[in-house]
């Protein structure tokens, strides 16, 4: 009598079991990609507050010398070329690294305006541009457009309003628009469309994310360097202020 035939499940067999190994990596893997992600973007959001005033302390107001890496970090970040707020020779010097299609950007703009307004004898805010086109489509478009802008002294106008029109920007702010805006707020045409047609604008923006990148800037947008010791995240203006009047600033 021939022995009956035993049905073997495929999950039993080696290769089945390799397969379900395969698959329960893949999902563990996915899960820790997923929990890093959103402790990144939690972090952003809510930003470092805590430990900016932890950090610095007293001794926020005061330049690092003591410090060789954080010496050579300022002489890259705190550039003489980019649009800065406040004093050009404060010994306080915040740099920015901004996105204008980033929602938190957006809201810590009108935070460092006013930190400016109050401070802004004893302190120096320079914004460097930092779009994260894999993320934000457009953004490096808008960072050009901004440096070009920048070369005539109006930075500030095209940076309000990409802020305040963000959610209505598209992938694409063409030559069209941006004569529209150089005609509203009155600088020279052909000193932008010369601008962006030789690449400048591309080439300055391109060195902000460089020299971010270089610095640490990956994470996202707005991440913070003060006096060449990196934030990330949004930081409210209580908090500044905080930390502003602990350090004796």
């Amino acid at each position: 009598m021939a022995p009956a035939y035993v049905k073997i499940h495929w999950f039993k067999t080696w290769w089945g079991i390799t397969i379900i190994a395969f698959l329960c990596f893949l999902i563990a893997a996915a899960l820790a990609f997923t929990a890093l992600i959103f402790n990144y973007w939690k972090t952003i959001k809510s930003g470092q507050g805590a430990l900016l005033q932890q950090k610095f302390g007293a001794q926020y107001g005061q330049a690092q010398t003591e410090d060789p890496a954080v010496v050579l970090a300022r002489k890259e970040l705190e550039t003489a070329d980019d649009p800065y707020l406040g004093n050009a020779t404060a010994d306080t010097v915040i740099v920015e690294f901004s996105d204008f299609k980033c929602p938190i950007c957006k809201a810590e703009a009108p935070v460092l305006q006013q930190l400016a307004g109050k401070y802004g004898y004893k302190i120096k805010i320079i914004v460097r541009d930092f779009a994260m086109e894999s993320v934000h489509t457009g953004a490096s478009r808008l960072a050009e457009v901004a440096s070009c802008a920048n070369e005539q002294g109006g930075y500030w106008l095209f940076s309000d309003y990409f802020f305040a029109n963000q959610d209505s920007l598209g992938a694409d702010f063409n030559s069209a628009a941006v004569d529209r805006l150089v005609d509203e707020y009155g600088l020279d045409k052909s000193k932008m469309r010369n601008c962006l047609e030789t690449g400048r604008g591309r080439i300055e923006a391109s060195k902000d994310y460089t020299d971010g990148y270089k610095n640490g800037v990956s994470r996202g947008t707005p991440t913070f360097f003060v006096n060449g010791h990196k934030l990330e995240g949004f930081v409210s203006l209580e908090t500044w202020e905080k930390v502003f009047k602990e350090a004796g600033i």
